[in-house]
């Protein structure tokens, strides 16, 4: 009888996949032909002749209450961004400003707009500018041999056979990707490491407090912004009554981008309650320690944020996508060929690129049966028409070549724009989602559609035709205000240099420090925010962008902040600024002006 039931349900459900097969009727509007690229005032080869990037790092050893971590670990990194020539002390530069990236961000993804900072203030203002953008201490746990080789072999093959085929690179072999049991060291790093890190940095680089007081400004993004509010309301000794060493006192200016200067940021807040299953609000001093930390200690709590399908292999994916995308830009992508299809990239993709439900539950066409060029594979994984997680988004333009149509998954456009759902548009911004949907003529030719290719962010439209529209007129994809960020500045920031854009592992311990850090007892566990007061007194500037996940905070909002329409929250970084006859960059300028403003 059982053989019986096994032997139904199974013929019940190849029935069903092959009824959901008979779904997929590919065609549809097609996007109209790209426009002529605006002007560039600057290459990047002009800016890389001028700015030069470099790894530093300061010995500091990470706390061993519970468990020892890699040596690497015991040395926090960051990345400088200086002018060529000249000095190579930072204290001697006009102005200083460390950056904090966001959740889950490397100092790698805040590398265009500090690129750019350093090159606009040295070349349109004569003024010398030094970025230090910190890399948290858990940056340091990720294997980046095999990245950092195929960039110096210009082969993406080199990381594959590293990370995915048990290939050596000077004698070492890829350990594995950690999970949350290898880090029970992690449950340490916590926001009291984070605010010392930052204190350790400035304090290092500019030794004299009345100098940091005149030109060392610090700001942050997205996470980095209550980051930042935290270092400027925190007490470095513990002891409020000796003030040289309060992060106010050791700072002339905020800076946030994409991000509110305080505290609580309700998308943040939310990520980290769900995590915890923990009400700040009514946490006494007992739970906090006995419930929380505790329990991350010992790992019945997360000691990693968790990332849903998604983790550090889908992370590296997404590195080595983004080096095909900057090195092969037109040719057409066999990355899903040759990187193994493990079970965690698949869910990822398959949640990504699905037009339905029903396609996510069939895979009829999966996103391997479509032809996408390496830009357009990687525009369909980070832009913000084709993924709709809203804090990883960013506008670069929009497909091109092939059949694109509106999708509806995770959630129906029309039901995501409910009244009730108001906040879910915080992490999953389904509105302009689009897909392709030309894989082939039939279920039975998949692989045998068109070339789908990349318009970047400035051949979508002009100042004349600003609508970027199917070729019968009955669909508006996108609009050039919509569309701000270079696709070869995105990829460069994902992979460059001897760090990279994504947190492979993000620590849960700083997300509970930040939720309990205001309560009354957060000295006792080195939780030294004690001049919340002096936080909005401070010299500040900060920019909201009209469809990042800060969604119902951008009105009414203070004079200090700045709202900026159809930004996307990674565009703060990105947004391109050599081709202002276009549009100008709506950041850069403005934070060069508040600093220098505010540098005494």
């Amino acid at each position: 009888m059982r053989r019986g039931l096994t032997t139904s349900l199974t013929i019940l459900a190849v029935f069903l996949l092959l009824l959901l097969a008979g779904c997929y009727e590919p065609g549809g509007p097609v996007p109209e032909e790209r426009y002529q690229p605006a002007s560039r005032d600057w290459t990047t080869a002009d800016v890389d002749a001028a700015v030069t990037m470099t790894m530093e790092r300061i010995y500091s050893p990470v706390p061993t209450t519970n468990g020892t971590a890699p040596e690497e670990c015991n040395y926090i990194h960051y990345l400088r961004f200086r002018p060529k020539g000249g000095s190579d002390k930072v204290s001697d530069a006009d102005a200083v400003l460390v950056l904090q990236p966001g959740l889950m961000g490397g100092a790698g993804s805040l590398e265009p707009v500090s690129r750019m900072m350093v090159y606009m203030a040295l070349k349109q203002r004569g003024k010398r500018l030094d970025v230090l953008v910190m890399d948290r201490r858990n940056n340091n746990l990720e294997d980046l041999t095999g990245m950092i080789a195929a960039q110096e072999a210009h082969d993406t093959q080199v990381a594959i056979d590293y990370y995915c085929n048990g290939a050596e690179i000077d004698g070492r072999k890829f350990a594995g990707f950690l999970t949350d049991a290898d880090m029970s060291y992690m449950s340490e790093f916590g926001l009291e490491l984070a605010m010392k890190d930052v204190y350790n940095v400035i304090t290092t680089n500019v030794p004299d407090p009345a100098m940091r007081r005149q030109k060392l400004f610090v700001g942050g993004h997205s996470l980095g912004g209550p980051f930042t509010a935290f270092f400027a309301g925190w007490d470095f000794d513990g002891n409020p009554e000796t003030l040289d060493d309060a992060g106010y006192m050791n700072c002339a200016g905020l800076i946030g981008l994409d991000t509110l200067l305080e505290p609580d940021i309700p998308f943040l807040k939310s990520t980290a309650q769900d995590a915890l299953n923990v009400n700040p609000p009514t946490t006494g001093e007992e739970e906090y320690f006995n419930t929380v930390i505790k329990d991350i200690r010992e790992g019945w709590l997360p000691r990693m944020i968790p990332a849903n399908v998604t983790g550090p292999e889908v992370f590296a994916f997404i590195e080595v996508a983004a080096m095909e995308a900057a090195w092969h830009p037109d040719e057409e992508s066999d990355l899903l060929d040759r990187v193994p299809y493990s079970l965690s990239l698949q869910l990822s993709l398959q949640a990504l690129h699905s037009r339905s439900l029903e396609n996510y539950l069939d895979q009829v066409p999966s996103i391997k049966d479509f032809r996408f060029t390496n830009e357009a594979l990687l525009g369909v994984m980070a832009d913000d028409n084709f993924n709709p997680m809203n804090p990883i988004q960013a506008s670069m333009g929009f497909l091109n070549g092939g059949a694109v149509v509106q999708k509806e998954f995770p959630l129906p456009q029309d039901v995501a724009k409910l009244p009730e759902l108001f906040i879910v548009k915080s992490t999953f911004n389904m509105e302009g989602q689009f897909i392709a949907n030309d894989a082939g003529p039939s279920a039975d030719e998949l692989g045998t559609g068109p070339l789908y290719t990349w318009a970047n962010f400035d051949e979508i439209g002009d100042s004349t035709d600003p609508n970027y529209m199917s070729t019968d007129g009955s669909v508006t994809y996108t609009t050039t205000t919509d569309e701000v960020s270079d696709m070869q500045d995105v990829a460069r920031a994902l992979y460059i240099g001897q760090t990279n854009a994504v947190e492979w592992y993000a620590p849960m311990r700083a997300m509970a420090d930040m939720l309990l850090a205001v309560k009354d007892f957060g000295p006792k566990f080195g939780l030294n925010y004690l001049h919340a007061d002096k936080v909005p007194e401070m010299p500040q500037v900060d920019f909201l962008t009209e469809n990042g996940p800060m969604i119902g905070r951008t009105d009414d909002q203070p004079p200090e902040i700045t709202i900026i329409k159809g930004y996307n929250h990674l565009d703060v970084l990105m947004a391109a600024a050599n081709c202002p006859s276009r549009r100008p960059n709506e950041v850069i300028n403005p934070v060069l002006d508040f600093i220098q403003a505010n540098t005494k």
